[in-house]
């Protein structure tokens, strides 16, 4: 037991791979990280901490523990110890401080050894807050409110990973569970348990894809199902389809904007007329660091000297009208899609993220760098 874990330094010579493993998920939990990176190299192993989504070196381990160090990691997340040539996962959990955390551990051969890549998850949180609370501003509650009234359709979140989406559609979940429906998620993997919700893990190993999986829990009679990904023309086509026969269907996809997910969607195989009747919502969105409250970007120890602590949402959220089905049905280009919604109010997320710069709470360097990338 740690009497704070502010107090907890990174240990650069532990006695034990045990010593090390226990400091180094302490030494992250301190520092709010949501993941650990320990790298192997010619004389050491690296290890790193993304903190508000970005990587930090925080000290290297020595090479002589290196074996026994992934060896421990492995036997905890109920890893293969024999097998070293091939990629692994696995998971446990731990408590530090009476608090109890999921690690979902990546193993991976490199040049010089094994990494390990572990995403910390705190077992008491659902992943679930307020829209406000992520940052969605009031009027695109409105519409996602809205979208959510729906007794069925497609309601698709964008972005690049690491960027919330999941996130966005527990919290999406949670607002239904008030009502009495069966909800099923089909997740790759399960990260937060949302008590009163039907979570089915997809395994590829075994043969479950999304697609397959979106198919079989037709027959479990749902009214709401969140599939964790479209990432190939088979699901999207499903998942379509199901929108289609009463179903209210949550997703994620991979583009730079919310209107793009349109032609993206065509692309992957679905009909103009098919898209356009089941079309809800798209919400795009990207996470932006908040400036520190105790320094204001002066840099102080509660920021570890960045001058940003915690993150935020800038997004774009488009509801999908009956003009707008009808752009889509009658097969017009993005470019007149774009001038209806922005004469309907819609707004970039480039004017998000300049409103949460004049109400400082990110910095407009901050925004722009999120916006290249």
């Amino acid at each position: 037991m740690y009497k704070d874990l502010k107090d907890i330094k990174f240990n650069k010579d532990p006695h034990t791979a045990n010593e090390a493993v226990e400091n180094i998920l302490a030494f992250a939990v301190a520092n709010e990280a949501s993941d650990i990176h320990c790298d192997p190299r010619l004389t050491d192993i690296v290890v790193r901490l993304r903190a508000d989504g970005m990587l930090h070196e925080v000290g290297a381990l020595p090479k002589r523990i290196a074996d026994e160090f992934i060896s421990r990691l492995k036997i905890l997340s109920g890893a293969r110890t024999d097998i070293h040539a091939i990629p692994q996962d696995g998971r446990f959990q731990t408590h530090i401080n009476a608090v109890a955390y999921n690690i979902r551990i990546s193993f991976m051969p490199t040049y010089y050894g094994e990494n390990a890549v572990m995403r910390i998850l705190s077992a008491q949180s659902t992943g679930q807050t307020s829209y406000a609370g992520l940052g969605f501003t009031p009027d695109h509650v409105y519409a996602i409110n809205e979208a959510l009234k729906k007794t069925s359709g497609l309601i698709l979140v964008t972005g690049p990973t690491g960027s919330g989406k999941t996130t966005t559609l527990h919290t999406c979940l949670t607002s239904k569970k008030c009502e009495p429906l069966s909800i099923v998620t089909l997740e790759d993997p399960v990260e937060y348990e949302i008590p009163g919700v039907r979570q089915v893990h997809i395994r590829h190993t075994h043969g479950v894809t999304f697609a397959s999986g979106l198919r079989s829990v037709l027959r479990q009679d749902p009214d709401v199902i969140m599939v964790g990904e479209i990432r190939d023309n088979e699901t999207a086509r499903v998942a379509v389809h199901t929108a289609l026969t009463g179903h209210l269907v949550l997703s994620t996809l991979h583009t730079n904007s919310a209107l793009e997910t349109i032609p993206r969607l065509l692309d992957m195989g679905v009909d103009h007329y098919l898209l356009a009747a089941t079309l809800r919502l798209i919400v795009a969105q990207r996470l932006v660091r908040t400036i520190c409250r105790d320094c204001n970007m002066i840099g102080c120890e509660a920021c570890g000297q960045t001058g940003y602590h915690g993150r935020t949402i800038i997004a774009e959220v488009c509801l999908v009208d009956e003009k707008m089905q009808k752009l889509i049905a009658d097969k017009r280009p993005l470019s007149d899609i774009t001038s209806y919604a922005k004469s309907h109010g819609f707004r970039f997320m480039y004017n998000d993220g300049l409103e949460k710069v004049d109400w400082g709470i990110t910095s407009r360097e901050e925004m722009m760098r999120v916006l290249s990338t």
